[in-house]
């Protein structure tokens, strides 16, 4: 029986935001006149703000005192009834509430762009499929170009490229390795355990944040342990460090040899087996500091060291009141430092009592973002105003510009969720942030309204599918662009809003700006009205530009203007059926973009490949599609699982399209291609998408693809086929499980 690989197959969808529901009238912008009482959006805003600016513990007395507060407020919030079923909510859902696909992945820059260690004879060779230039992600699949890294339960499998022979195998006991990182002749083995709380219904890997509920405080329970093995690669694999820590894994980054890896914690109260609300509050008041810090378990050279992590001066909180959002008592997260170079240690912690829900990096810094959906509850259990309730990302800058301990620099807020990481970026010293706000959701103050609403009217829709999984060509009508409205952007220094936008119906999507002044991230520019009524599905930064696909039945490609950061703007605009959930830059102003055809009514119809020509900024167009009817690809939910080699313009998406009886019936005299999984190998020939060729594994879903010389490498939980780049013809099987 084939081993399958333990892959967050989905790590970028985006995560359930925290759900709160506030007992009394305690949310600042409230008013005490009764049940009919409105927040005032702005104040609620600016309170988000200001609240999540993070302040240390000055002892541990005071850590105690603060922890205990939270849980006993969380614990007796969670006696009102949810009046909103909030639990119900899935994954990335908004108020589009139509047939939205789930939620769309995260994206990736071309391969290549992780920082290259390789020994100088190492033959060309392609990365992992990373967001940023020079920071490496962890990943299932390694290579330096002379050897191949691969873990599947638990094991890791070392392959001789030159040779195509496992040169070596590592079992690791207790857990199953799910990522690994590698520098040299090290790796970090990454094994998450296996938790005994709610993953996120998005299945991105990352633990879903708890929505409060009633008689849940038996969730208030500590996570499995995290572990990271360091091991040394010069002979056979052999660790030489393993540290464990109370949490799950929820990301990481690594540049150079210095990795960064966030782990979330749960407290150590067993409040489930409190038999009464009264005992529940008991066991808080008498916990310790201990009962509130993750706890380590470090062996290496030779010994064994346990106690907490950090200590309480270590760890930061939000300046918000104990137990109100952002801070219920019920989490703390920690990045841990590690250099791969030198000997494990317990990874110099920086722990902050909050949630995390996306990681992203760049070179200098690290960024934590937080959605939290605030529900305001009168004392009689009504929720005030009704609707919606209304959401608010926070984000925590740490500097990790040095190999030294992370240093938090500041912290602030913008209105909506995010997708995943990938709608973060970075750029000038600004970061760029994409949200979808639904209705009540607050405008944060001190943003430009840079984008009023759009005219969305087009000249036409591309047909709804290609057949038989052939490349077409695109001749839809080119979505046509409302003339500029000189209203739409606010010249000169960024003002304070009052009022949101424009009063919102359904959801829109905007992208913000923020720039570091002193310890805050203020909002110093502001575009919206994209894809009213829709969410977005995928997000991409190249440089001073952005490209936004939001969807709900058409997938509007938006392209923006990020050169002024205080008047960012929208430039163009293509309607096509259909969405794409990951677009990949390329050369010659082109985009790569994988997702799902759609119907006219927004019913997928499989995986399409789409090539965009973005070159005007002003006229996006489609130029090529190829279509899988019935299929879907991981790499639409794990960009990782992508591959583009710029050399010869491959590209390499694993596929299934063993569903495909559920998709609506083909015209007659169509035929689907072969059901079952494989690797789909395309290649990009000036403006048209060709099949090069298929790679099957025996028995076994392919995961990823890398490129060494000029062969390509598949690998499932199998093992690894090596296949010719030029015409997939397999030089050799080389067996793992």
């Amino acid at each position: 029986m084939a081993m399958r690989i333990h892959d967050r197959s989905t790590r970028g969808a985006a995560a359930l935001p925290i759900f709160v529901l506030t007992a009394g009238l305690v949310v600042s912008g409230c008013t005490s006149s009764g049940g009919d009482s409105k927040p005032d959006p702005v104040r609620t805003a600016a309170a988000s703000d200001e609240t999540m600016r993070l302040t240390a513990f000055d002892s541990c007395g005071a850590l105690v005192d603060d922890f205990r507060a939270a849980a006993l407020r969380t614990l007796a919030d969670r006696k009102s009834p949810d009046t909103t079923k909030s639990d119900g909510i899935p994954p990335g859902a908004m108020a589009d509430a139509g047939e939205a696909p789930a939620a769309a992945p995260r994206a990736a820059a071309p391969p290549g762009l992780a920082e290259d260690k390789a020994a100088p004879t190492a033959p060309e060779h392609s990365t992992t499929n990373t967001q940023e230039r020079g920071v490496d992600e962890p990943d299932l699949v390694k290579t330096d170009g002379r050897r191949v890294l691969t873990v599947a339960d638990g094991r890791l499998s070392v392959v001789d490229a030159a040779t195509h022979r496992v040169s070596g195998t590592l079992e690791v006991p207790g857990a199953r390795a799910s990522d690994l990182l590698l520098f040299g002749d090290r790796a970090l083995l990454i094994l998450d355990g296996s938790s005994n709380l709610p993953k996120s219904k998005g299945g991105s890997g990352k633990m879903a944040p708890i929505p409060v509920d009633p008689g849940g405080s038996s969730r208030l329970l500590p996570d499995s342990r995290a572990r990271f093995v360091l091991v040394d690669l010069t002979a056979a694999p052999r660790v030489i460090g393993d540290l464990s820590v109370d949490g799950s894994y929820t990301d990481g980054r690594q540049i150079g040899s210095t990795a960064r890896i966030v782990v979330r914690s749960r407290p150590r109260l067993s409040l489930s087996s409190a038999t009464s609300p009264g005992k529940a509050k008991d066991l808080v008041q008498r916990s310790t500091a201990a009962d509130w810090l993750p706890q380590f378990t470090l062996a290496a050279n030779g010994r064994t060291d346990s106690g907490n992590l950090v200590g309480c001066d270590r760890v930061s909180r939000p300046q918000a009141k104990p137990g109100e959002p952002g801070h219920t008592g019920t989490a703390t997260l920690s990045v841990l430092s590690f250099d791969l170079t030198r000997d494990l240690d317990k990874g110099d912690p920086v722990t902050v009592a909050a949630d995390v829900d996306n990681v992203y990096a760049s070179e200098s810094n690290l960024y934590l973002a937080t959605t939290v959906m605030r529900r305001t509850v009168s004392k009689d259990a009504k929720v005030i105003g009704g609707g919606p309730p209304n959401t608010t990302t926070t984000i925590n800058q740490l500097d990790i510009s040095g190999k030294g301990t992370p240093k938090l620099v500041g912290t602030g807020a913008v209105s909506g969720a995010m997708v995943n990481e990938y709608a973060m970026s970075e750029h000038a010293g600004n970061l760029r942030v994409a949200t979808t706000l639904q209705p009540g959701d607050p405008t944060i103050p001190g943003t430009v309204p840079g984008g009023l609403p759009r005219n969305e009217t087009t000249r036409g829709s591309a047909p709804g599918s290609a057949a038989s999984g052939q490349a077409v060509p695109d001749t839809a009508p080119r979505g046509a662009i409302a003339p500029s409205d000189p209203t739409e952007a606010t010249p000169g220094p960024p003002r304070d809003v009052s009022p949101p936008i424009a009063p919102r119906t359904g959801t829109e999507s905007v992208v913000t700006v923020l720039a570091r002044s002193g310890d805050r991230l203020t909002p110093i520019g502001r575009v919206g009205g994209l894809g009213r009524t829709e969410r977005i599905m995928a997000v991409r930064f190249v440089g001073p530009l952005a490209y936004v696909v939001t969807f709900r039945q058409t997938d509007p490609l938006y392209t923006l203007d990020l050169g002024d950061p205080r008047n960012p703007r929208t430039v163009g605009e293509l309607k096509i059926n259909g969405y794409s959930a990951y677009l990949h830059p390329i050369a010659d102003g082109r985009l790569i973009g994988v997702g799902q055809d759609a119907t006219d009514g927004g019913r997928r119809l499989g995986t399409q490949v789409s090539l965009f020509d973005v070159s005007t900024l002003a006229d996006p167009t489609r130029i090529a599609q190829y279509a899988l009817p019935g299929a879907n690809s991981q790499a639409e939910q794990n960009a990782h699982a992508f591959l583009y080699w710029a050399k010869d313009g491959t590209v390499v998406v694993p596929v299934n399209d063993s569903y495909r009886a559920a998709q609506p019936q083909i015209a007659p005299g169509e035929k689907y291609p072969s059901a079952g999984a494989y690797a789909l190998v395309l290649r990009i020939r000036g403006s048209s998408i060709v099949e090069v060729g298929r790679v099957t594994h025996p028995g076994a879903n392919i995961q990823r693809s890398l490129v060494i010389g000029t062969d390509l490498w598949t690998v499932s939980a199998a093992g690894i086929s090596v296949d010719r780049l030029a015409d997939v013809r397999q030089v050799a099987w080389i067996p793992t499980a």
